[in-house]
């Protein structure tokens, strides 16, 4: 690059060249100072560049060479994330066979129209067992509801049953309506079973293999580890 054009640009972008370049206390340089600093490391790097082989002067000018046109930012820009959204949604994730994490956003706009009209609401989330991930809402096999505040945006929600299918709806519920409102209806997910609880006849009835679970399951001193799974299986088991 020419001397003409650093010159031609400001201070803060040439400090913020340099600083790229790994100069420091830059702060007390003039324009000059930098222009001087900026043209000694292009100068260096042109030496190495030239005394360099064919290959790696091509990646030099690919990935270190400063173009004319190149945006080069005052500062660095932050974003925040914001805390809320404008959609109403509600998002289901599995952490464990046992639990799964709710979170959601709600519409302020819509929130305070129900506000307006009720003077009362109550929010649930209205969790729904269904046998595979297929099947209607309709022929769940269990559901259950979880009461929530307006300002809650997140719940933790526990799967009573491994191997089923689980979908939440954010509901509000409010005085002299004898149907709730659904807001918004989650994403499906699957607690996995696990191979075992499926085939507890299999184990139960191979002693060796029981063992040779059992094993990887218990500490040096024989307990077993405190695993909500491992607990369902053996409780499936006595009553079998």
């Amino acid at each position: 690059m020419s001397k003409d054009w650093y010159r031609s640009l400001s201070l803060e972008t040439l400090q913020c060249l340099a600083r790229r370049e790994g100069v420091r206390h830059i702060e007390s340089f003039s324009v000059e100072d930098l222009i001087e600093v900026l043209e000694e490391i292009q100068e260096e790097k042109t030496a190495n560049l030239s005394s360099s082989n064919d290959i790696m002067r091509l990646k030099s000018k690919k990935y270190n060479i400063v173009h004319k046109n190149q945006f080069i930012p005052d500062d660095e820009q932050t974003f925040e994330i914001p805390e809320q959204y404008a959609d109403t949604r509600i998002t289901l994730l599995l952490r464990d066979p046992f639990w799964a994490f709710a979170y959601w956003d709600i519409n302020s706009l819509e929130l305070a129209k129900l506000k307006e009209h009720h003077s009362e609401l109550s929010l649930h989330l209205r969790v729904s067992e269904l046998p595979d991930g297929t099947v209607p809402l309709e022929e769940a096999v269990s559901r259950f509801e979880i009461p929530v505040s307006d300002t809650d945006q997140r719940w933790y929600v526990n799967l009573p049953n491994p191997g089923s299918w689980y979908e939440v709806q954010l509901i509000c519920s409010c005085p002299g309506e004898t149907q709730a409102k659904v807001l918004a209806v989650s994403n499906r997910i699957e607690s996995p079973g696990g191979y075992w609880l499926n085939h507890l006849e299999e184990l139960t009835g191979d002693h060796d293999g029981l063992e040779l679970v059992l094993a990887g399951l218990t500490d040096h001193d024989g307990r077993l580890a405190d695993n909500a799974l491992i607990e369902k299986m053996l409780q499936q088991a006595r009553r079998r």
